[in-house]
């Protein structure tokens, strides 16, 4: 038995064991749980034909995915999450590029043409890793031993106990995703799932509902929590945990106005396991920042170290002896994220130090020089963000001009332009402003940087 399922068999003969895992039809109890993944466990492999295959799951977020996921963990299988309402094409190139022993969906168990030309294979989860610029499916195999070492530092840095209840609204496809769910399960704590859109758009909402004391998400969200026509935040809710980008002061602050007495900024990657360094925000913290963005900690989460290595231009790198192998399919559409060692990966992000604290600054592709002095493209998206409360996506054009796509009704241009001066400096201001309904955006929320770039170029 591998040491992540001895843990998750665990929760169940702990005292006083309540954890409840939960959608909207169905919740299951922690001894039901491991009977039902037994059950399934077994289906998989009498349909794939070979002791531990690679299972393809593409259902939505349910207590049904939450059973799969723990069938791969008792059973040493390896497991990938395919998103069922992403576009067909995705989810045939995702396939395309897996190649699994077995696909689980709503129309059950199915086995596919034998993959015995992949060679041996570590159990463990693959997370798709799309980064922030898009482009073709590329994969990384987590095996379960390393999320075993992380595990109990993830949960220990989100605060996360037996008596936690964690809300989930994002799929499972998506790694930051699945990482709340591994620790949470890892706790002891009571999960309640939800893939409804609704509860997407109101996750203040749902928290209330289910009454959630943890969740964590994508720093968009808390535009849509703030959007919420509601008092604030639920009086359960105290942990608020931030990933996937980076985190402004401004909204940390937007988090505490709604009522949250915690936040969590985490940082990592797909390519590196969990998150590598986690900082502690409480109401009434001072919240210094760089570039706009509030620290990521001092670089620890038990085996993983995240450093600023100046000889790499102030990139932040990551290190661990649990590191994955490499990109099992795919490749990076650019330079980074690069493994320079089997144990450390350059993540391609900015980043700087103040004291002890380490910050993310953005993407290292996203600075460019003007008349003479660097831009942070994504600290002048931050920047109006903050000022004026509107998404905005920069791009530089081959001229060295600057193009801003601007989320949102045309009539907010004008004024938008008038103002844009009086808070960039003179060489930051876009020289084009292009009003689009939407952001291009990933399934993990991110923005699309290929589909924004070209979108960028056409307009511009």
């Amino acid at each position: 038995m591998n040491p992540l399922a001895a843990r998750i068999r665990s929760v169940r003969t702990r005292p006083r064991s309540q954890a409840v895992i939960a959608d909207r039809r169905a919740s299951v109890g922690a001894d039901a749980l491991v009977g039902a993944a037994e059950e399934l466990r077994l289906a998989l492999v009498a349909a794939a034909g070979v002791p531990r295959p690679l299972v393809a799951v593409s259902l939505p977020l349910s207590t049904d995915a939450v059973v799969a996921l723990v069938a791969a963990i008792l059973g040493d299988l390896s497991i990938c999450f395919v998103d069922p309402s992403a576009a067909e094409e995705h989810r045939r190139s995702l396939l395309q590029a897996l190649h699994p022993d077995v696909v689980l969906d709503r129309s059950g168990i199915r086995a596919v043409a034998s993959s015995s030309s992949r060679g041996s294979l570590e159990a463990g989860y693959v997370a798709m890793s799309s980064g922030s610029t898009g482009g073709g499916p590329k994969g990384v195999l987590s095996s379960w031993a390393g999320i075993d070492a992380f595990v109990p530092h993830g949960a220990a840095a989100l605060d996360l106990d037996a008596s936690s209840v964690w809300a989930e609204v994002s799929h499972l496809s998506y790694d930051l995703a699945m990482t709340n769910l591994l620790v949470a399960l890892a706790a002891g704590s009571s999960l309640h799932l939800s893939g409804s859109l609704g509860d997407r758009l109101r996750p203040l909402g749902f928290c209330a509902r289910v009454e959630a004391t943890h969740l964590r998400l994508a720093p968009r969200f808390i535009d849509l929590a703030a959007a919420e026509r509601v008092d604030g935040a639920p009086r359960s809710l105290r942990v608020w945990g931030s990933g996937g980008d980076r985190l402004s002061a401004a909204d940390a602050q937007r988090v505490f106005d709604l009522g949250v007495a915690t936040v969590v900024n985490t940082y990592g990657t797909s390519e590196t396991i969990g998150f590598a360094s986690a900082a502690r925000f409480d109401a009434g913290d001072d919240l210094h920042a760089v570039h706009g963005a509030v620290g990521i900690g001092r670089g620890a989460v038990g085996a993983w170290r995240t450093s600023l290595l100046s000889e790499a231009a102030d990139m932040l790198a990551i290190e661990s002896p649990h590191l994955p192998g490499g990109y099992l399919f795919g490749n990076p559409n650019g330079e980074f994220p690069r493994w320079e060692s089997p144990e450390q990966v350059l993540t391609g992000d900015l980043g700087a130090r103040r004291g002890e604290e380490l910050f993310c600054l953005g993407r290292a592709g996203r600075r460019v020089k003007r008349s003479a002095s660097f831009v942070d493209l994504d600290a002048l998206d931050a920047e109006v963000k903050q000022a004026f409360g509107l998404a905005t996506y920069t791009a530089a054009t081959p001229e060295g001009g600057l193009v801003s796509l601007v989320e949102g009704p045309e009539a907010h241009l004008d004024d938008l332009r008038r103002r844009l001066p009086t808070v960039l400096r003179p060489d930051s201001v876009p020289d084009v402003l292009v009003p689009v309904a939407q952001l291009p955006r990933l399934g993990n929320g991110k923005i699309d940087q290929a589909a924004a770039q070209l979108l960028a170029a056409t307009a511009g």
